[in-house]
């Protein structure tokens, strides 16, 4: 009986593709005039053959872009009105509102460049590198913003108080991302970069909704000094603007060279119009009760002391 035989079946090695290295296709420079102008033209030719089959899609894009600003308005509208609803800061509203504004409009524009065929990633890369040209080239406007954003969360004040700021001192109209305006006591409006009202001392004078004034008089040496304080206290207290808490208050504060002098302080309302007239009314009725009641108010005194003149001429030899 023959024995089996194994038959071995061989597999033959699969060829395995080698990479050909990449070959650069150059074009030659155009021969002559012609040639180039040919090439020229053809460009233009499949550009504009490009545009006006894009045509369509450019219209929806554009379309895209005037919807977005309508609805950039609209939302933002929205959102400001929330806000002011809520309680929220005007000026906090306004930025709401703003910010609101710009972040659809980019939106939209963004999605009108897709629907028109330019890459949006593209858009995007371009947009950085021009945010970067554009912060390096305005490092003051961003330091004015980054100002502005800290005084809006920190509330050192707020649009309607009264404010001193270095030499300007008024009412604050507006507050935004770059200036703060001010409005002068005499009608001016001062513009204040964001970064100046940062880095300098800030009064807020309306931040509690009190205020203290003084106001001087003086009286004559030979006057009752006992009777005064208690007199002017009276006559002050209850006039129109000025507060029962903390009562009113006088002091005697030094003796000049003609008259005893006193500060009678009182509390009003921290707005400069109640300012100015309570302290009108304050001045009128200390005067009032002074002279109504037998107290001097003295003018200038100068007291001369004469040596005899004719023992003087006698001492002197005259």
């Amino acid at each position: 009986m023959p024995l089996p035989v194994a038959v071995l079946a061989q597999t033959a090695p699969v060829p395995t593709s080698v990479p050909t290295p990449a070959t650069t296709v150059t074009m030659d420079p155009p021969a002559s005039v012609e040639e180039a102008t040919t090439l020229i033209w053809d460009s233009v030719l499949g550009l504009w053959e490009g545009f006006v089959a894009n045509i369509p899609f450019i219209l929806v894009a554009v379309v895209l872009v005037v919807i977005g600003v309508l609805v950039a308005r609209a939302v933002g509208r929205t959102s400001r009105r929330g806000i002011t609803r809520a309680g929220g800061d005007v000026v906090v509203s306004n930025l709401t509102e703003r910010l609101v504004r710009i972040v659809v409009v980019v939106l939209f524009i963004l999605l009108a460049f897709s629907v028109a065929g330019v890459s949006v990633s593209a858009a995007l890369a371009g947009l950085g590198i021009a945010g970067l040209a554009v912060a390096l080239a305005l490092q003051g406007i961003l330091e004015n913003f980054v100002a502005g954003l800290i005084v809006i969360i920190q509330k050192p004040f707020r649009a309607g108080d009264e404010i001193v700021i270095e030499e300007y001192q008024g009412l604050v109209t507006d507050i935004d991302l770059r200036t703060t305006r001010l409005r002068t006591y005499n009608g001016e409006m001062v513009i204040i970069p964001n970064t100046q009202v940062f880095q300098s001392t800030l009064v807020n004078l309306t931040h509690s909704g009190v205020i203290r004034t003084q106001v001087a008089f003086g009286i004559d040496y030979r006057n009752d000094h006992d009777a005064v304080a208690a007199l002017v206290e009276e006559a002050v207290t209850g006039i129109e603007g000025v507060l029962d808490s903390p009562p009113v208050s006088v002091r005697c504060t030094g003796l000049a060279e003609s008259s005893v002098d006193y500060d009678v302080r009182y509390w009003s309302r921290a707005q400069r119009s109640s300012v100015v007239g309570t302290r009108d009314r304050v001045i009128r009725a200390t005067k009032t009760a002074l002279e109504g009641n037998g107290f001097s108010i003295p003018w200038p005194i100068r007291t001369l002391v004469m040596d005899d003149v004719v023992a003087h001429r006698d001492a002197s030899g005259a």
